[in-house]
């Protein structure tokens, strides 16, 4: 009778479902398929997670199925295996069967059990959350899933039983924090020599401090509920545990600052800053790196920077990236780059030009159209840089070039410069000056011919 019964069980579930395609005929507490699977338990990747306790995995049979006595029912991970003997873990919630551990468990990521009692129909059976799981092979931001598979004889013939198999999204590792990073801007001003920030008032000593950046680092909810781990986080990561590291060119750099920050070596021991200020980023010239530890990690870390105003500055942009340290006493281990991204990002507002056809015939000429020149930055001055053929740096020894008036011109010679710049091909040049016209002429047997163009930043001279 009981036979008959599963055969027709069995029967009747696979025809629904190739009828139908409906969904399994057993359940799982948290099904895979679902249209947006709920894990059962969130573990941030930064837990200890050797031990793995994960939620259990609840099948519940229909109405109608009843496993038999011999049949058996199969717990498979995704990833990692059982640390603990899962022996006497398999139970039912109501009813009488029994059920007993006949391969896997310990060591292996699956277990196997065989039915020794036969439980009711329609019975809930459950691989009980003290099965803890070896979490070492599961990869961050991983899921741990677990599929189960019912099987007995039907007909003589091993049948997989009531829409075997299932899969259970048992657990979600997750990022303990994510960090957004938004910058901001400036320009270095050629009335200063590009030595102070333009729009930004420059204290008595010339020193300019930027708009602010911000960091901002945002916690996951299952940092401080739902991990199941050995040395799992019982709350939130402990301050000054997350680093900030901010990149780019160091040199005339005056401070970093943020009332967020404490002042850290890249370890994160606490120094005293830049400046002998608390606050202020601890500055490695040597390396062009900045660090400091967050004060707190629930509000965005703004951030400036000054500069001293002792040299000209060239475009140039600074990165930070946010890091977890060692938490031993949140729980948390090392996450080397919780988010990065651009904090600061500055350009230079002088005028440049650049021709790939200039030789010994040629004459540049350079005129002002600013009305802006003669104050100790914009001075109108010329740099010239000179490039082979190939592409490669040629060294110019020598070469001497007039500023610009205001609202003048200054001619700059190819002779001189390909005597100056051996071997020179294309040349660059920047102008302080933050609009002008380049005009390249070149002398012939027949004359002059002439391309110009005009700029507020760049001119290119073909």
């Amino acid at each position: 009778m009981k036979l008959l019964k599963k055969t027709l069980v069995a029967a009747g579930v696979a025809t629904a479902l190739l009828a139908t395609g409906a969904a399994q005929a057993a359940t799982l507490n948290n099904p895979s398929t679902a249209a947006v699977p709920t894990a059962g338990k969130a573990i941030v990747n930064e837990s200890v997670r050797t031990v793995i306790s994960p939620v259990a995995t609840v099948v519940t049979l229909a109405a109608g199925e009843q496993l038999s006595i011999d049949d058996s029912i199969t717990f498979t991970l995704s990833s990692g295996t059982f640390a603990a003997a899962v022996v006497g873990d398999l139970s039912t919630l109501s009813g009488n069967g029994t059920f007993a551990l006949v391969s896997g468990g310990t060591g292996s990521s699956s277990a196997v059990f065989r039915v020794t009692a036969q439980p009711n129909t329609a019975d809930t059976i459950t691989l009980a959350a003290t099965a803890t799981v070896t979490g070492t092979a599961i990869a961050d931001s991983a899921a741990l899933n677990v599929q189960v598979d019912m099987s007995g004889f039907v007909g003589g013939a091993q049948t997989a039983l009531f829409g075997s198999p299932l899969t259970s999204l048992n657990a979600q590792l997750v990022p303990t924090m994510t960090a957004a990073v938004v910058s901001a801007t400036g320009i270095f001003d050629v009335a200063s020599g590009f030595a102070a920030l333009n729009g930004v008032t420059a204290t008595a000593t010339g020193a300019t401090t930027s708009n602010a950046g911000t960091v901002t680092t945002t916690i996951n909810a299952a940092a401080a509920v739902n991990t199941t781990t050995t040395g799992a986080p019982l709350g939130l990561p402990s301050v000054n545990k997350v680093l900030i590291t901010v990149s780019g060119p160091m040199t005339g750099v005056a401070a970093i600052s943020s009332t967020n920050i404490q002042a850290s070596s890249s370890a994160g021991v606490a120094t005293t800053g830049l400046g002998v200020v608390a606050t202020n980023f601890t500055l490695d010239t040597a390396n062009n790196v900045a660090t400091g530890t967050q004060n707190n990690n629930l509000v965005a870390t703004s951030t400036t920077i000054t500069f001293a105003g002792t040299t000209a500055y060239d475009s140039s942009a600074y990165t930070a990236v946010a890091s977890m340290l060692s938490d031993v006493a949140g729980g948390y281990g090392v996450n080397a780059s919780v988010g990065s991204g651009t904090l600061f990002a500055f350009s230079r507002n002088g005028s440049s030009f650049t021709t790939n056809s200039f030789g010994s015939l040629n004459k540049m000429t350079v005129t002002d159209r600013s009305g802006a020149l003669g104050g100790a930055g914009a001075d109108g001055a010329i740099a010239i840089t000179a490039f082979d053929a190939a592409g490669a740096a040629v060294t110019c020894t020598g070469l001497t070039i007039a500023n610009v008036p205001n609202n003048g011109t200054t001619t700059i010679q190819g002779s001189d410069v390909t005597t100056a710049c051996v071997g020179a091909k294309r040349i660059e040049g920047i102008v302080n000056s933050t609009t002008i016209l380049t005009t390249n002429t070149k002398l012939t047997a027949d004359g002059a011919t002439m391309q110009s163009g005009g700029n507020n930043s760049t001119s290119i001279m073909n």
